[in-house]
């Protein structure tokens, strides 16, 4: 399920790069792009991650015999606008602190857990599980930090033969939302592992 979820969200994440280049393009009136940049595209970005999320399923925490996060979405109302609120606005805020306005590869990864994260406490109240922790320790961390960066520093390298600074630029963001997957699933393996057996 992983790898499908990979290849799903890797197709949409190269949707989601043709209609940020579409909307900077052709768009003249100012207007409309910003309206593109602050709420379309952002929007594009939470269904490249739900989707991803969900087909994932039970794989994404490591676990099996659980339910699904599509199972986990349905069982009470307003779960699919919540996740979706709290994927938009977290991808809409975390641009604005200033680390990570210098550091941007840093935004997705921080945006994806969130998700991850608020799924898995409707996994851990499904299996009536009160102890879990969202915030990893530290070998966690030093892990996923580890990972964010050999992800930019392969991003960096494998787009170093693009000429154009632009698409040099759309090549490497591309490349990072991909290389950057593997970081939300050992986070949801982090808090997978918590579960009692």
């Amino acid at each position: 399920m992983l790898l499908l979820a990979a290849l799903v969200f890797a197709g949409l994440s190269v949707a989601t790069a043709w209609l940020e280049q579409a909307l900077h393009r052709n768009t003249r009136e100012e207007a409309l792009r910003l309206w593109g940049e602050w709420f379309l595209l952002p929007l594009a970005r939470v269904f490249c991650l739900m989707a991803f999320i969900v087909l994932a399923g039970a794989s994404l925490y490591g676990l099996r015999d659980i339910p699904s996060p599509a199972e986990l979405l349905a069982q009470a109302p307003g779960r699919t606008d919540r996740l979706i609120t709290w994927l938009f606005f977290t991808g809409l805020l975390l641009p604005a602190v200033p680390l990570l306005r210098r550091v941007p590869g840093l935004v997705l990864p921080l945006q994806g857990g969130a998700g991850v994260a608020l799924v898995f406490t409707w996994l851990a109240a499904a299996a009536d599980f009160g102890g879990a922790r969202l915030w990893p320790d530290l070998p966690t961390l030093l892990m996923l930090a580890a990972l964010s960066g050999f992800a930019m520093a392969c991003a960096h390298l494998l787009t170093q033969a693009v000429q154009d600074e632009v698409r040099r630029q759309e090549a490497y963001d591309l490349l990072l939302l991909w290389l950057q997957l593997p970081l939300l699933v050992a986070y949801g393996h982090w808090l997978g592992r918590q579960l009692p057996a």
